[in-house]
This record gives C-alpha cells, structure tokens and sequence, in this order.
C-alpha cells in the first residue's frame, strides 16, 4: 500500500518572513531617541530615524559605531525553536561612497540606549557595497538591534540603501505534510506564532477552527493549506501540502495464459497519478517494460514476445506535483 511504502512528505518551500525597508539618510538628528527604534516587519517602504552617537550612553560596541549617524532598526524573533541566525542584506546602495558599518545586537529592553549593555551577535561589517551576512543563532520571541553607522561630513551627501533580514528565526512551520484517502481527515498544526493573537487557516472552508493553531482538515482533494500567525506586530505565514489520493495496490505476481483470469499485471489507484513512471526489469537488469501513466497493463510480453516465467522487479515513480513521494519498489512474479 502507498502509505506503507511512502515516507513523510517535504512540505512546500517555506516562506520565510523578509523586512525590506529602503533606508534614506540624511545629515539631520531626530528629536526620537534610540529607545524606539524603526521596526523591520513586513515589505514596507520608509525613512529611518539617524541618532546621534551622543543618544548612547556607555561604550559603544567594540569599535563599531565609529561614524558620527547611527540608524537604529529593531526585529523581533518569532516563537521557533531555532539554531539559526538570521541573514542581513544590504543591497541598491546609492551612497556616493559613504561608509557604512553594520552590528546586530541584543540589548537590554530596560535600557535601550545603553550600549554597554549591548551583546553583539554579528561581526561589525563595514561597506561601501552590497553585503549579506549572517547572525549568530538567535534566541526565540526576542527583540533586537540593527545599527548602521555612518559619517555625513560636512558637506551632505544623498545615500539610500535596501536592507532585508530574513531566516528561520524569522518564520513561523506549519506541520506535517501527508497523504491521505478520500474523505479522511488530519491533525495540522502551527509552531511559532504568538497563540494569543490567534490565526489564519486558508481554505479556512476545510478546518474545523480556522483561527487555532491546531485544526483538523478534511480536503475533498489535493490541498495546499496556508497558515497565518502574529508575533507583535509582524505576521508570517507557512505552507503544508495535504495530497488526497487512492492507494496504490501492486500484484505480486499475475499469471498471462490466455483464460481471461489474471492475465495482466493490474495496479489498482495508479490512474490517479497521470505523471507516473512505470519500469520493469529482469534479474540482470535488462528493462523489459515501462509506461507513463500505466494507461493500458502489462501483459508479460517484451517487444511482442512473452517473457520467461520468472521473478521480475519493478520500479514505479509516482511523479505527484509539488510532493516528494519515495518510489514504490518491488517485485511481480510471472506465471505461465
């Protein structure tokens, strides 16, 4: 049987949250200070707020922070269980050669503008160019810091610049992709999310409690459910591909003497799987038989010719879009 001879199925290429932001800087200071600094959530378009160093109190991180700007930008993790950092690129630099250096760091919440207090969890990039790095591995539901520092110079210069920080930290793992039968149901759940902002199951017409982190889902066919969950105010979302499908029923053995009884190589539940890949070979390996789609069955010839009595093995490669399905091996005994 298919769900016997499968393994779990790969869930559809996750999407991981990505803050974009398209950072403008200016030679002016702000009356904010750096204990509200500029959320990264989402894909949104934005000016950020430049502190002066003098906003800090302490000593800067090692010796970073050695322009006389700093933008101050702040992503929080989501509730994944993780031991991955997160990637920070910049990229689309029209800064006329302006120097840019770059430090993730924990901070402490109370004091945000201590940055004695600061833990850096990213080597300090300096850049004139497009860069991507990657953090340490980061802690679960926890705030942190982007700092960019820059010298504006006497003279202003234009600069702007995009900045995305993505990853594992930053997503959220609907679970588990599976195959079941008709009219069957299964458990899915979500992780990572903040359950008392609740979520969304899209098609939400076929779970029972579109809004829970645990639903249970009964598609009438091949589904892929996507699930929406919140961490303050950020929101991310997942994939889980449910594949609704007869199983597959292989004779071990079938016996092609002309009675009309058992005289072809039947594979019950294969139509549902238009793309599949039939193979059959002898035991020395020679290929005596292969079809796509299995549209008409095997009847123990090879080129017009029956094929000896024997003990024959086969191959079959499901093909199933959007699914990774293990192959269905095996062997089918001829009788004459």
């Amino acid at each position: 049987m298919l769900n016997k001879q499968m393994k779990s199925l790969r869930s559809m290429s996750k999407l991981f949250t990505i803050a974009i932001f398209i950072v403008f800087l200016h030679g002016s200071t702000s009356a904010q200070t750096c204990d509200n600094p500029t959320p990264l959530c989402g894909e949104v378009e934005t000016q950020t707020t430049e502190f002066s160093l003098s906003s800090f109190i302490g000593e800067t991180i090692d010796s970073c922070l050695t322009g006389d700007q700093v933008s101050v930008l702040k992503f929080h993790t989501t509730y994944l269980n993780s031991d991955e950092g997160v990637d920070v690129s910049i990229s689309g630099l029209e800064c006329s050669d302006i120097e840019l250096n770059i430090i993730v760091v924990e901070f402490s919440l109370l004091e945000p503008c201590n940055s004695s207090l600061y833990t850096a969890v990213s080597e300090c990039v300096t850049t004139t160019q497009e860069v991507t790095f990657t953090t340490e591995s980061l802690y679960t539901n926890t705030d942190y810091l982007i700092l960019i520092s820059y010298t504006t110079g006497i003279i202003e210069l234009p600069c702007s610049f995009n900045i995305e920080v993505s990853g594992e930290p930053l997503s959220i793992e609907a679970c588990c992709p599976t195959n079941i039968q008709y009219l069957e149901s299964v458990d899915l759940e979500v992780l990572g999310g903040d359950g008392g902002l609740g979520y969304i199951w899209s098609p939400e017409e076929y779970v029972d409690n579109p809004s829970s982190y645990s639903v249970t889902a009964t598609p009438p066919s091949t589904t892929s459910f996507e699930v929406t969950g919140f961490v303050e105010q950020c929101e991310y979302s997942d994939q889980v591909l449910i594949v609704v499908g007869t199983d597959v029923d292989v004779p071990n053995a079938f016996s092609p003497n002309g009675d009309n009884y058992n005289d072809s190589w039947k594979i019950t539940g294969l139509p549902s799987y238009t793309r599949s890949l039939i193979t059959l070979y002898d035991r020395w390996g020679q290929e005596v038989f292969r079809s796509i789609g299995y549209p008409i069955a095997w009847d123990g010839e090879m080129g017009g010719k029956d094929v000896p009595t024997g003990t024959y093995y086969y191959v079959i490669e499901l093909n199933e879009p959007g699914v990774d399905l293990d192959p269905i091996v095996g062997n089918v005994a001829v009788i004459r």
